[in-house]
């Protein structure tokens, strides 16, 4: 989707400019598509392995395709472990390689950036402190904003109310890998909770996803639904969210926020091992503190999930900060230009 935007700014800056994609449906309806990669949105160290023959063989395909095509710039969208390799392949005197959406080489695997700057000419980020971070490592980079702002309604302006039922949204993720780690805790948190507070619990459900997946929530008394979070967003007082883009969002929203993640054992200590940043959400570490509370792996238990809900909503003063660094958040970062982004790679053809 984010491509796509890109895409069209760079048609209107040059209309007669051909343009090829590897990607999903959004791409392949303003470009000539050579490949469907909606397909490959696999995550974790040990669950790609199942996935690897086919991934392999859309990776040769590819490289038959752009070879074939012969294109002047190339544009890389995020997905590193491919698209690295990609670059490797690709890569020649006479071609430019852009990388749009960074790979989080500030998180982990810093030594990848040996591959960034041997391979890519110029990294088009979303994220503010991303930009320093490759100029400091000798990097050319361009901060064009990030496609969710452009999105995401304005922050609520209304506290919470002390009256009434609160409302708390539960997002356990939109893969079936996610929804099976973290679902049965959020439920748990929610068994722990009543009592405690009056509130109304929901569960967002991704349209593509298995109803059976969550019976437990039925069956705990949650709501579920389908639909746009965003309109949820701007009516709960609480979020309980699985780590991811959805931390973004709901900082963007003004909603205070329980971030949990839970994944296989083995893949939590590679993980632990590899990553250098001492926080999970993209919201904490643009605002260098820890508003959104992070609960881990066993940290992520019923118990520990309510206790950090229960501790936000019965302190006013906790409340307050927390909406108040939502505020600041929003200041922080910008929409997508996509404009500026074209401009920007246009700027490499011609020098």
């Amino acid at each position: 989707m984010h491509a796509t935007e890109l895409v069209h700014a760079l048609k209107n800056a040059s209309p007669d400019i051909d343009v090829y994609s590897a990607g999903g449906p959004h791409l392949a309806a303003c470009s000539t598509q050579v490949a469907d990669l909606s397909h490959l949105a696999v995550t974790g160290f040990l669950e790609v392995i199942s996935y690897l023959p086919t991934i392999i063989g859309m990776f040769n395909h590819i490289v038959a395709q752009v070879n074939a095509i012969n294109p002047d710039v190339i544009i890389f969208t995020d997905y590193p472990d491919f698209n690295f390799r990609l670059a490797k392949r690709l890569a020649r005197p006479d071609r430019k390689l852009v990388y749009f959406i960074s790979p989080q080489l500030w998180a982990w695997r810093k030594g990848r950036l040996k591959l960034v700057k041997k391979y890519i000419d110029k990294m088009l980020v979303i994220f503010p402190f991303e930009e320093a971070f490759y100029r400091k490592n000798g990097v050319e980079a361009a901060f064009v904003g990030n496609p969710l702002v452009n999105t995401i309604p304005l922050m609520k302006g209304e506290t919470p109310s002390q009256n009434g039922p609160r409302r708390i949204l539960l997002l356990p993720g939109s893969r079936t890998k996610e929804v099976r780690s973290n679902l049965a805790a959020m439920c748990g948190a929610k068994k722990e909770m009543d009592g405690k507070i009056d509130a109304h619990f929901s569960v967002l459900k991704h349209p593509s996803l298995d109803p059976e997946l969550f019976a437990a929530a039925t069956e705990a008394g949650i709501r579920v639904f389908e639909g746009d979070p965003h309109d949820e967003f701007q009516s709960v007082d609480l979020a309980i969210a699985c780590s991811g883009t959805v931390t973004f969002e709901l900082a963007l929203s003004g909603v205070p926020t329980v971030v949990l993640y839970r994944m296989h054992p083995i893949t939590y200590h590679v993980a632990k091992a590899l990553v250098r940043v001492d926080a999970i959400s993209i919201p904490n570490l643009i605002l260098k503190d820890h508003v959104f509370p992070e609960l881990i792996q066993d940290a992520a238990s019923p118990e520990g999930i309510a206790g950090e809900a229960l501790s936000i909503l019965n302190d006013p003063a906790r409340l307050s900060h927390i909406r108040q660094e939502l505020a600041r958040f929003r200041t922080l970062v910008k929409a997508f230009d996509a404009e500026y982004a074209a401009r920007e790679i246009f700027s490499l053809v011609e020098k």
